[in-house]
């Protein structure tokens, strides 16, 4: 067992949103019905960007893409505009339920979804995986070298690249971390050379999200302001406060 494989199995325990899933005695379903302003977020962060450009590029019309911890479809909506098949797995019914309904209004009708986790689906083959900010799982090496087994063309695994934000430090205290070489390095580990691109994003987020981010926290309103506002990243508008944020995202790819 590798350090990036300990260090990846203490942050998924102790940091991650499934360690929420635990705390809180909740389903999945149920943390991301609690979470109901995600594509707000999504919209204000400019997520997925540039990314989604750069894993466009790599993937030829007619092929089929493996969404891999779907969500809502950041990625799987815009590529299926490319793909003959796009199979969106995610063990939410709630967001798959989300994106079933963007690809009706989009009139997309090639995107066939599964309710469930990644280990426990069943694929033989498919052209393009992709993997973004989803495999939240302790048996990460399986996972990944499932994904990759199944895959004849392309595989795209995109974490984040940026080191803890300070308010999730302040609201949560220090925790096990992780990042996007930690999977790197176990891929290495595992027998696969990845190549890599980080992405920054500077973006603005209306502080009722910011509160909606961190309802897990037990600080305060005013305690999450206070901090924000210490570090000098709080912006009043016409319509009320607004926190900066910085990130960065990388995408692992390999290419075949």
């Amino acid at each position: 067992m590798s350090q990036c494989a300990d260090q990846w199995r203490n942050f998924v325990r102790e940091t991650s949103y499934v360690h929420n899933l635990k705390e809180e005695k909740i389903s999945n379903d149920q943390f991301w019905r609690s979470y109901g302003i995600y594509d707000q977020v999504l919209m204000h962060s400019g997520y997925p960007g540039e990314i989604l450009n750069k894993i466009s590029s790599f993937i030829s019309p007619e092929a089929t893409l493996l969404d891999i911890g779907a969500g809502t479809g950041a990625f799987a909506i815009p590529l299926s505009r490319k793909t003959a098949q796009t199979i969106a797995v995610d063990p939410s019914a709630y967001q798959l339920q989300i994106l079933s309904e963007k690809a009706r209004q989009e009139g997309l009708t090639n995107i066939f979804t599964i309710k469930k986790e990644w280990k426990d689906v069943d694929i033989t083959s498919v052209d393009y995986s992709l993997a973004a900010y989803s495999l939240f799982v302790e048996d990460v090496e399986n996972l990944l070298a499932k994904m990759i087994d199944v895959t004849k063309k392309g595989v795209f695994i995109v974490f984040r690249a940026e080191g803890i934000d300070s308010l999730n430090e302040f609201a949560y205290g220090t925790r096990p971390y992780a990042d996007y070489l930690c999977l790197y390095h176990i891929l290495k580990d595992i027998g696969y050379q990845f190549e890599e691109i980080l992405f920054p994003r500077n973006y603005y987020l209306p502080i009722d999200l910011v509160f909606k981010q961190y309802r897990f926290s037990k600080k305060s309103h005013d305690e999450l302001i206070g901090h924000l506002s210490r570090e000098g990243r709080l912006q009043e508008r016409e319509d009320g406060k607004w926190a900066a944020f910085s990130a960065k995202d990388a995408l692992l790819y390999l290419i075949r």
